[in-house]
């Protein structure tokens, strides 16, 4: 019977025991508790540690070390960096306001844009589709800065392009509407006559069109590859119609450069102030040509400042500029 009882008395001693462990606080089993201050209470691969920087760690349990914000990338932990905010917006750049002035034509309004000082106030008109005063072709905006030295320069953006408005829908687009723009372009920024104007391709046909309609207004033209008047009705690229049959320049100094368009005989009939220079070049005269329409545009703002007769072309310094005098 002693061996009996001595095994009941072990099982009851040992079912004491687990009551009396089950009945401990839950408290005093928390892992937390063992971990000082600075250090990190974790579970790492279901046994409790305590984390800190510079403590030795097995790499493949780095997924694990994430939630207590750790890395073990060299066997050592690191603290996961926390994210910088994201920084305020840039803010939107505001664009630089234009050198020029927007003025109203008629209920619509044009850009222009004028350098130096001195008169006759010269006017650049550039070719079809060309913001000429916010975008004007290649090497044009150097060659008003030259002109510039010497004469007032204004150049400016036809209706619908650059900074200037459309016309209104169902406005023709005709040889006296450029005109009268233009016109009223230059009497509402207070840019008074007499004006040099420069026509380069479509252009001239504008040139033409403010000589026909505003003949007292101009002093001297030049002309940049440009095509002649006509007998007729002309649409052109922009589109456009130009009634130019009556055109006639007298005694303006007017100098043609011609390049690829048209032998200029028409356009030289009807000015007896003239010079007439083979440009040497493709279409685009101002690019490959660009002291020669210089060197014109000077001479006929010269002449138109004195009254004078423009001298003979072999005197002049566009041969030296690449033109080829005719």
């Amino acid at each position: 019977m002693r061996v009996a009882e001595a095994i009941v008395a072990a099982a009851a001693a040992v079912l004491v025991t687990g009551i009396a462990a089950s009945a401990a606080p839950m408290s005093s089993l928390q892992p937390a508790a063992a971990c000082k201050g600075g250090t990190t209470s974790a579970t790492i691969a279901g046994k409790h540690v305590c984390l800190a920087p510079g403590q030795g760690c097995r790499k493949s349990f780095d997924k694990q070390y994430h939630r207590y914000r750790f890395h073990c990338h060299t066997g050592r932990l690191t603290r996961v960096k926390a994210n910088p905010p994201n920084p305020p917006p840039a803010p939107t750049p505001t664009p630089s306001p234009l050198p020029g002035q927007r003025v109203d034509v008629g209920g619509y309004k044009l850009y222009v844009h004028c350098i130096g000082s001195a008169g006759p106030t010269v006017v650049f008109e550039g070719g079809s589709g060309t913001a000429d005063a916010t975008r004007p072709a290649p090497g044009t905006a150097d060659i008003r800065a030259a002109v510039a030295g010497g004469a007032r320069v204004c150049a400016y953006d036809r209706a619908g392009l650059g900074a200037s408005d459309p016309r209104p829908v169902g406005t023709p687009a005709t040889g006296k509407r450029y005109a009268d723009e233009l016109h009223a372009l230059l009497m509402g920024a207070n840019i008074s006559p007499p004006y040099v104007l420069v026509g380069a391709s479509f252009g001239g046909y504008v040139v033409m069109s403010y000589t026909l309609y505003y003949p007292a207004e101009v002093a001297g033209l030049v002309f940049i590859d440009s095509d002649p008047p006509c007998t007729c009705n002309v649409t052109v690229v922009e589109p456009a119609q130009f009634e130019l049959a009556g055109v006639n320049f007298g005694a303006r100094p007017v100098v043609i450069l011609r390049a690829t368009l048209t032998d200029a005989r028409d356009l030289a009939s009807r000015a007896t102030n003239l010079i007439r220079v083979d440009a040497n070049s493709s279409h685009f005269v101002a690019q490959e040509r660009p002291q020669l329409v210089v060197e014109a545009t000077r001479l006929v703002v010269n002449a138109a400042r004195g009254g004078a007769a423009l001298p003979p072309c072999d005197q002049t310094p566009l041969a030296a500029a690449g033109g080829k005098c005719e």
